[in-house]
Formats: structure tokens, sequence, C-alpha cells
């Protein structure tokens, strides 16, 4: 008798689903610095700005500062828009600028050196004057009473003469170009009345502005 070979049972395997959860991408953040950081560096400008002025002011040199005290084109659209003259000069002691107006229109614009307001000899007057000479390569020679001077100017414009001496447009060239329009009226290194001017705008008015150009100086 024969023993019928059974075959053992087939076993279906199943897969079951992973419970594995697969890994989630974390998008990628920029690291925002410190809030410490940013104040440490605010600190860091406040500090270098302190130290600036105080070295500028130290020095007569114009402050730093997010806000401009004037602005020249508001200031030469004030006096030129409205100006009638066929040449005008107009000098700001306040804004230590000068602005040559032809008719309405600026055709020149220059930071300039002003007269010292402490000592009445040496401040530069306000009110309207004219050109009444023109000199090339001039000697100014004078004293306040104070100090004297003997200086070499390349073009010499004088406006005005009083009891005090005469005064007028000049270059400078004993100053350096960083000078013109940092200098503080009220600091002893303003001049002794006189409006200077750099080398450039002083050939521009001395070939520009004939005798009897009209010049106003304002506050």
């Amino acid at each position: 008798m024969f023993n019928k070979k059974v075959n053992p049972p087939i076993q279906v395997y199943r897969y079951a689903r992973s419970t594995i959860k697969p890994a989630v991408i974390k998008p990628i953040r920029r690291k925002i610095p410190y809030v410490r950081h940013i104040l440490f560096i605010l600190i860091l400008i406040t500090i270098s700005i302190y130290g600036l002025n105080f070295y500028q002011l130290r020095y007569n040199q114009a402050p730093i500062s997010t806000k401009k005290v004037y602005s020249s084109a508001t200031t030469s659209n004030l006096y030129c828009s409205t100006n009638m003259l066929p040449k005008l000069i107009v000098i700001s002691i306040n804004s230590r600028h000068l602005w040559a107006c032809s008719g309405n229109k600026v055709v020149h614009s220059a930071a300039v050196i002003t007269g010292n307001m402490n000592l009445e000899s040496d401040l530069t007057p306000t009110g309207n004057y004219k050109i009444f000479e023109k000199i090339a390569n001039y000697d100014i020679i004078g004293t306040n009473g104070i100090d004297t001077w003997n200086v070499h100017v390349n073009y010499w414009m004088p406006f005005l003469k009083n009891g005090y001496g005469t005064y007028g447009f000049h270059d400078a060239t004993w100053r350096p170009q960083t000078d013109f329009g940092k200098i503080d009226p009220k600091s002893k290194a303003a001049s002794h009345g006189c409006v200077e001017l750099p080398t450039a705008t002083s050939a521009f008015i001395y070939e520009w502005a004939p005798i009897g150009t009209d010049v106003s100086i304002v506050t």
C-alpha cells in the first residue's frame, strides 16, 4: 500500500503596510541674528557717530547728521528765482555758501569761508554791495589790532570799504579744500572779514563778474 504524499499547505505571506513614517524634511530657515548682536552693532554705530562729531567740532568741521540743516538747491532757488538783476552774487553766512545768479538761474555754487563773528572788525557785514575793483596777483596786508597778515592771492575783488578796512572776495590757497563750507563763523579759524573762495570759484567769479556786479550778504 502506497502512502500518498501530501504536500504541505502553501502559506501566503502578505506584506503589511510599514508602520515607519517617512522622514519629514524640514524647510531650511535662515538664522536670525540674536537681538543682543543687533543692539551691540547699534551701540558701535552710535559711539562712532558721536566720536566723529566730537572730532569734527574740535577741528571746526561740520558735524555728521542724518538731517540736513539746509538745502543748497532750495536756498539758491530762494535767492535766484526772484532775482531781477543781470548778475548777482549771494553769500549766506549761516549756510557758508555762495550762489552766482544770472537772472533767475544759478550759474555757480560753492562753499565759502566768512569772517569771525566774535570780533566786530573781522565779521563779514551783511548788506548789499557792489564789486568796485578787480586785481589779479595781489598781496593782502592788514591788521585787526590783534593779528596781522600778509598773504598773496590770485584774485582780489573788493566790495566794501569801511573804518575797519577793505572786504572782498579772494582765493585762499593756504587753506585745505576741506575747510570751505566747514569753518564755523564763530571760531578763530574763520577769516578776517573777507569771503574766502576755493581757487576754481575765485577764478570763475573774477572772469564772470565785472566791476559793478551786485553782492548780497545775508545771514
